[in-house]
């Protein structure tokens, strides 16, 4: 019969927690790899509120992965990007999908990582990824720059918001030139590139800074829209924008990080008001509908991901492959712990 956790590590769990939310002012526990400190303290005078717009076109672009097949020495990942565009809150259809299937192994991992390096930041990478979980991340995240870069380039309107999941920072090195290039070239054509992240390594004396900053703006401005400048200039090298938290519907239970690179003569306030625009919709009240709308074209279902494991196994099994060597290779005694649950 199933036994629950000790009761001595939930305990310790707890206080943990509990500490981590009451650390004292001015303590500021060393960061981890990725984690931003911010400066300043959360002032009831940052907070600003902004209005929803009128109608402005929003492209939304996203990326998705998932493990299709696991040796365990080696993995095959299926990668897939792409985007929707939004005018007056209507799809408008014609937006590509792009969709690989990597071989990655350990031995040669640097090898295969190299190869879309060189794609999409050019030259060599100054590093490499340390596993395989961490590679198909990073490809999928040079896939999605690459992706934003080509919609740039391919003549959208100016005005309209490229908007996509995530951070405008450099987190993989010597992204920093591509990252560069992406934000000039959107300023001068005329686009508002906006990155938005339900999660954040940002914090405010060690603690999740959305929580802290969304707490103060509840209590400042309750059922407003509002955004709150966070200053990040301390990661000038690795941070390409301007970076808010913000609550785009009044009603919504969520904030988020929005960084944004704005056009000549565009404010912050008219930008996250055309994101506004588009967070109205009552399933996601307060994020972008456009954007989840590109999140679940690229998400891999459980069907799809199955039907790619069916695929590949017939396809192998015809180039010369033995059934049983196919079965010892990828079996998993997972699927029949939980078949059994």
């Amino acid at each position: 019969m199933p036994t629950g956790p000790n009761d001595m590590e939930v305990e310790n769990v707890i206080r943990q927690m509990v500490t981590d939310a009451r650390e004292p002012e001015g303590h500021i526990a060393p960061p981890e790899a990725g984690v931003i400190e911010v400066a300043g303290g959360i002032s009831a005078e940052n907070f600003q509120q902004f209005a929803r717009s009128d109608s402005s076109p929003v492209m939304a672009v996203d990326g998705g992965s998932s493990t299709i097949l696991d040796a365990g020495s080696f993995i095959v990942a299926g990668i897939r990007v792409g985007s929707a565009l939004y005018r007056d809150r209507k799809f408008i259809p014609g937006t590509s999908h792009e969709m690989h299937l990597l071989h990655l192994s350990m031995g040669e991992l640097a090898d295969a990582y190299s190869i879309f390096y060189a794609k999409t930041v050019g030259g060599e990478p100054p590093d490499s990824p340390r596993g395989l979980d961490e590679a198909v991340g990073r490809i999928r995240t040079l896939m999605e720059w690459d992706y934003l870069e080509c919609a740039i380039s391919s003549g959208l309107e100016a005005g309209t918001v490229l908007a996509f999941d995530g951070a405008l920072w450099a987190g993989i090195k010597g992204m920093g030139a591509m990252l560069e290039r992406i934000i000039s070239t959107a300023r001068d054509s005329g686009i508002v590139l906006c990155g938005i992240s339900k999660k954040s390594m940002l914090t405010h004396l060690s603690k999740p800074l959305i929580p802290v900053v969304q707490m103060a703006g509840e209590s400042v401005l309750p059922g407003k829209m509002w955004h709150y400048p966070v200053d990040a200039s301390g990661y000038g090298d690795r941070i390409f924008g301007q970076v808010h938290v913000a609550k785009l519907h009044p009603d919504s239970r969520y904030v988020f990080r929005v960084d944004l690179s704005l056009p000549e003569g565009v404010t912050a306030e008219e930008a996250l008001g055309k994101l506004a625009y588009h967070a109205n919709d009552p399933t996601y009240a307060g994020y972008p509908y456009p954007l989840a709308r590109a999140h679940n074209d690229v998400a891999f279902s459980r069907s799809e991901v199955e039907d790619l494991r069916n695929m590949m196994r017939s396809r192998a099994i015809r180039a010369g492959m033995d059934p049983a060597e196919w079965q010892m290779t990828f079996q998993n005694f997972h699927d029949v712990l939980d078949v059994n649950r």
